[in-house]
């Protein structure tokens, strides 16, 4: 599935060492989110590059065992049963690829484990068919408050030309059957610079997606990620990217339907109704803080960023020893951390402020950058804020690599 989280992130060189020490929790930060990853799919869509496997029903169980030893050593650290849990998020893969049941169980679990809050945001990824009457009401019995479904297209030949599994009807009705067991919270994952979209097909999944009266859209450019069938394609000449200028046509498109029809465009591929802003996401674009559990997941603790083993056997090989399932971690020195924040700060429409410029300005060499920038119009500084121009918006994480 898409997911709504930065892609720079995913870009960073992370400079780090296996570890099999306790992850130390800053008593000074009480407030966390927790990111949950589900590895497993029925299949790859052609532009997946997230870790998953192929669903087995035994290679699930075993996840699901090693998942409740994961939670329980965290849970076992010092200071963490003072932190409240403001946000989960669980994506994928595909979480809607387990049986309702381990849901429920892998919840409850969970809000065993961990200090919820009353109003914890709790965001599930859902593909549209895997989202029958039955499991939409027990997700909404266990605890979830917002669905975020993978629509992507709602033409036909778009949709086979991206892998996805259903019909445009089955895309329709897993919506409604998500609006149908009480979900107000709903947010729908789309994508443009298809191979073969139209602006007139593009304009036409916009006016189906806002019929379904969700209240969360995220519009995301189709990107070639390393690993995936598109970028097999690329590199065999038989594949081609949007034009950059077509592309940028395509967003206003979205942004003037979707203005229009009361969305807030509050980051760079999201938009929301008034107060359905995706909490947890806000997170990474914040600079907070946020604890990922399931192979592969990231996660950013005190000064640390660190990621888990992208493999289900050996996170669970190690999980089975007693040992937390670390492969990587690089502990950032204050000056990388107020540089990160700034970046992901920028792709939100409000900007940052300009006194975190300020503490960053001493690094000559950024400072020439970020001025650089300004001059090539990718940034704008108002009296209290730097925001990315249209032009900015357009190429963010270029800009973003040059901050960095």
């Amino acid at each position: 599935m898409v997911g709504e989280v930065f892609s720079v992130r995913d870009q960073m060189n992370v400079k780090a060492h296996a570890t099999e020490q306790p992850v130390e929790i800053n008593e000074l930060t009480t407030d966390l989110g927790i990111y949950l990853h589900i590895p497993f799919c029925f299949k790859r869509c052609h532009f997946c590059a997230f870790y998953l496997v192929m669903y087995e029903e035994q290679r699930v169980d075993q996840f699901l065992h090693a998942l409740e030893q994961e939670m329980a050593l965290y849970a076992m650290q010092v200071d963490m049963s003072r932190r409240t849990v403001s946000t989960v998020y669980i994506g994928g893969g595909t979480p809607t690829a387990l049986l309702p049941g381990q849901f429920s169980k892998i919840l409850a679990v969970m809000t065993s484990r961990f200090s919820l809050s009353e109003k914890c945001e709790i965001t599930v990824e859902a593909t549209p068919e895997s989202l029958t009457a039955k499991y939409a009401d027990i997700l909404q019995q266990a605890g979830v408050t917002r669905l975020s479904v993978g629509i992507q297209s709602f033409d036909q030949q778009e949709r086979t030309r991206l892998g996805l599994s259903g019909t445009v009807a089955e895309a329709m009705s897993g919506v409604q059957i998500a609006k149908q067991a009480g979900f107000s919270n709903i947010n729908v994952d789309l994508i443009y610079g298809i191979p073969g979209q139209s602006f007139q097909s593009w304009e036409r999944t916009l006016t189906q997606a806002l019929e379904l009266k969700p209240s969360h859209l995220s519009c995301y450019a189709l990107s070639l990620e390393e690993g995936t069938r598109f970028h097999t394609e690329f590199r065999r000449g038989t594949f081609e990217l949007m034009d950059p200028d077509d592309e940028a046509c395509f967003q206003h498109r979205a942004e003037a339907q979707l203005e229009t029809a009361g969305f807030h465009r509050y980051e760079i591929s999201n938009w929301a109704k008034p107060g359905r802003a995706c909490q947890h996401n806000l997170r990474y674009w914040r600079g907070l803080e946020y604890l990922g559990l399931g192979p592969s997941a990231q996660s950013y603790l005190s000064e640390s960023r660190f990621g888990n083993v992208s493999s289900v056997d050996q996170y669970s090989k190690q999980l089975e020893a007693g040992k937390l399932p670390i492969a990587e971690r690089e502990r950032l020195p204050r000056l990388q951390q107020e540089k990160e924040r700034i970046v992901f700060g920028l792709r939100l429409l409000e900007g940052v402020p300009i006194d975190w410029v300020q503490g960053v300005s001493q690094d000559e060499a950024w400072s020439t950058s970020f001025n650089n920038l300004l001059e090539e119009d990718y940034l704008f500084q108002t009296g209290s804020r730097v925001q990315l121009t249209r032009k900015g918006r357009q190429f963010a994480d270029t800009v973003g690599m040059r901050l960095l």
